[in-house]
């Protein structure tokens, strides 16, 4: 039998612990009012020792407001979305805000909609909403946003919902550079592997690459690795040719890249292949992985930042959307461009 695990003090034995009044407490823990430094770190070292945790119920009696946020994304276990909900929960908790995360299963109208009531019944005071491979938002979605609902989109753009912030990244001007990059390589012959067809991210991307590679075919597929290798396949089955290839993600990448070596083909020497994001495995694998890096960190927390804005103004009104830079990374997938195209 193990023992039980002790309760956090409440705000009382806290403040007879450090032989102060409760307000004294409440002053350290808000900051709204000033408080004897030594005292303030006696109360400090207390709650550090024996733990507290708000009355969120009678602070919500108290103020009206929940001070918790929703984060709803199509798949939590999946580190792209990982990254952002890290980034979302740091800065909920700098603003002291509580943080519900809600997996939508890609957009499942029937977890859209008990998260979504979440935000109805004033449970969240507002929500972070990241979209999935769905091309159009959710009637649920189309529902909550014409209530005028405090809702930040991160990642996505949602061309059905312009009045609605959003946290990006530049993907055209980062597909762009990447295509600027190839073709000063002396690459004349490109291909594409894009993401779902109609998220505005992939949108973007390809518009980038194709101002370098107006021609470029574009084949699209579903941002795993799996699926980045099975277009090679069909590329090769195809005897397309090409000596450039950009995927819309570095996941893709990684998986043309192994069935590029499976038919005996060399990276960078008989095609050069590129990415997006910068994920960890980019600068692991062998030969690195030429790509874009985008911060989706900074995205997760630079989107919370919007809605708590909003949400501490008591309007999300004005709130300008936000496009984030991304970075060039050269590294060993690129090369000069072979004499001949790629065929088989």
């Amino acid at each position: 039998m193990t023992d039980a695990i002790p309760k956090p003090w409440t705000m009382q034995q806290i403040a007879a612990a450090a032989g102060v009044s409760v307000t004294t407490v409440s002053h350290t823990l808000s900051g709204k009012r000033p408080v004897n430094p030594e005292t303030a770190l006696r109360i400090r070292r207390i709650i550090e020792e024996f733990g507290y945790v708000p009355d969120a119920g009678a602070r919500r009696l108290k103020s009206g407001r929940s001070r918790m946020i929703g984060l709803a994304v199509p798949d939590i276990s999946h580190w792209y979305f990982g990254r952002i909900a890290r980034g979302v929960e740091e800065m909920a908790n700098e603003a002291d805000y509580g943080l519900i995360i809600c997996s939508t299963s890609n957009s499942d109208p029937r977890r859209e909609k008990r998260y979504f009531n979440l935000l109805r019944t004033r449970s969240i005071e507002g929500l972070v909403y990241t979209a999935s491979r769905e091309i159009s938002p959710t009637d649920e979605l189309m529902k909550i946003s014409a209530s005028a609902s405090p809702i930040v989109l991160a990642d996505e753009d949602i061309a059905e919902l312009p009045g609605v912030p959003s946290v990006t990244s530049t993907n055209l001007s980062g597909a762009q550079e990447l295509g600027r990059h190839l073709r000063e390589l002396g690459h004349t012959r490109a291909v594409i592997i894009a993401g779902f067809a109609g998220l505005h991210s992939t949108v973007q991307r390809v518009a980038g690459i194709r101002e370098s590679f107006p021609n470029a075919l574009a084949l699209h597929g579903d941002f795993e690795m799996q699926s980045g290798y099975e277009l090679v396949s069909d590329l090769l089955a195809h005897e397309t040719k090409f000596t450039a290839l950009f995927a819309c993600n570095d996941i893709m990448a990684i998986g043309a890249m192994r069935r590029l070596r499976e038919e005996g083909l060399r990276v960078p020497e008989d095609v050069s292949v590129v990415g997006f994001d910068d994920v960890d495995m980019a600068s692991v694998v062998t030969p690195g992985l030429t790509t874009v890096r985008q911060d989706m960190l900074e995205i997760g927390r630079r989107s919370a930042q919007l809605l708590i804005a909003g949400l501490e103004a008591g309007s999300m009104a004005g709130l300008e959307s936000v496009s984030l830079p991304v970075q060039l990374i050269i590294r060993g997938t690129t090369g000069p461009a072979p004499r001949f195209a790629t065929a088989v």
